[in-house]
């Protein structure tokens, strides 16, 4: 019997095997990003290098 297509959704290996990230593994991303690591405002070493 073939597995259906809305549980292999589900499996992070299955998205892995094709080169992918689970939509949870994003939105974990997604959250540390936004939330947890919000940068200072910027400075001038954001945008240029000195040397």
């Amino acid at each position: 019997m073939r597995p259906r297509l809305s549980d292999l959704h589900e499996e992070p290996g299955e998205w892995h095997r094709r080169g992918l990230r689970h939509p949870d593994e994003i939105a974990s991303l997604v959250h540390t990003r936004l939330l947890e690591n919000v940068p200072a405002d910027p400075t001038y070493r954001d945008f240029f290098t000195t040397g």
